[in-house]
C-alpha cells in the first residue's frame, strides 16, 4: 500500500502557481483565489475588468497570499499565453480554474428568435475555456510533472435552460471537453474536472434583482432551502485542485444544495404533486 500524504498539509499546492480566470468582482472567482491562496498556492488572478480585479487582489493582499493580478481576456490567445508565462515565472504551474463566463439578462431570448447574443455567449463560456485550457495544458505537458484543471460549469448544463439555451449549451460543451481531456491527458498525470454550481448568491447575481428584493420562494426548489455562497463553490474547487482528489478526473461535482437530483414533479413541500391524499401527505411530511 502507498503511504498516506502528510495530513498536516493535504493540499499539495505549496510552491505552485494556479491561474484563476475570472477572479475579480468579489464573487466565485475571488473566493476560489482566496481558498487556493490559503492552501499554499501562488495565485495568478486574471480578469478583463481592472476595477473588479482590484477587488480580488486587495483581498489576496490582506490575506498575505503570494499573488499577481493580470488583465486579460480569455478569448485572446496571445493574452492567455502571456498569463501562462507570468504564472510560470512565479512558480511551477499547477494548473488553472476557468470561472469567467455567464449570461446577462439582455442575452436571454427564445431560441426561435433572431438572437445575436447566442454566439457571444458561446464564445465567452466555451471559447474562452478552450483557449485557456489549451495554453495551460500545453505548459503542463512541457513541464512533465502533471497538473490539475478545473472548469466551472452549471447544473443547467446537465438538464436545460429555457430562454437561456446558449448558456446551457456552452456549459454542456465545457463538460464534454472536460471529460475528453481527462482521457487524453490522463497518462500525463493531468487531471481535468468540473464544478457545477446551482443557485449561488454573488454580487453579479444580486445586480439582476430589484432593490430590496429577497430570495422569496426561490429556495422552495432547493432541497437544502438556501442559496449557495461563493465559498461553497470555492471549497469544491479546492478539493478538485488539490491532492485530496489525486485519483479523481473527468468528473463533475455539483455544488447545488441538491437541485440537480430533485424530481421535477415535487412541490414546495418536496412531495410529488400527484399525491393528493392528505393523510398520506401528513405522514410523509410530518416526520
Amino acid at each position: 500500500m502507498s503511504e498516506l500524504s502528510p495530513l498536516s498539509n493535504p493540499w499539495g499546492l505549496d510552491g505552485l502557481s494556479v491561474v484563476v480566470m475570472g477572479a475579480g468582482g468579489g464573487g466565485i472567482g475571488t473566493s476560489i483565489s482566496r481558498f487556493l491562496g490559503h492552501a499554499g498556492a501562488t495565485v495568478v488572478a486574471v480578469d478583463v475588468d481592472a476595477e473588479k480585479l482590484k477587488v480580488c487582489t486587495d483581498r489576496l493582499e490582506a490575506d498575505g497570499t503570494r499573488h499577481i493580478g493580470l488583465l486579460a481576456d480569455g478569448r485572446d490567445k496571445d493574452a492567455i499565453a502571456a498569463v501562462v508565462e507570468n504564472a510560470c515565472e512565479l512558480a511551477p504551474l499547477r494548473g488553472s480554474v476557468q470561472v469567467a463566463g455567464g449570461m446577462w439578462p439582455p442575452q436571454w431570448a427564445p431560441f426561435a428568435s433572431d438572437d445575436p447574443a447566442f454566439d457571444d455567449v458561446m464564445a465567452l463560456n466555451f471559447g474562452a475555456t478552450v483557449t485557456t485550457v489549451r495554453a495551460v495544458g500545453r505548459r503542463l505537458v512541457e513541464q512533465g510533472n502533471g497538473g490539475t484543471i478545473c472548469n466551472i460549469a452549471t447544473t443547467s448544463a446537465l438538464n436545460g435552460m429555457p430562454y437561456g439555451s446558449a448558456y446551457a449549451a456552452s456549459k454542456a460543451a465545457v463538460l464534454s471537453l472536460t471529460r475528453s481531456l481527462s482521457i487524453e491527458w490522463g497518462s500525463r498525470n493531468i487531471r481535468v474536472n468540473a464544478v457545477a454550481p446551482g443557485s449561488i448568491a454573488t454580487p453579479k447575481s444580486a445586480s439582476t434583482r430589484k432593490p430590496g428584493d429577497t430570495d422569496g420562494n426561490d429556495t422552495d426548489v432547493i432541497p437544502m432551502r438556501r442559496r449557495g455562497t461563493s465559498d461553497d463553490i470555492a471549497k469544491g474547487v479546492l478539493f478538485m485542485m488539490s491532492d485530496m482528489s489525486a485519483y479523481v478526473t473527468g468528473q463533475v461535482l455539483c455544488v447545488d444544495g441538491g437541485t440537480s437530483v430533485r424530481p421535477t414533479y415535487n412541490d414546495n413541500e418536496e412531495l410529488p404533486v400527484f399525491v393528493h391524499n392528505e393523510e398520506l401527505r401528513a405522514r410523509l411530511r410530518d416526520w
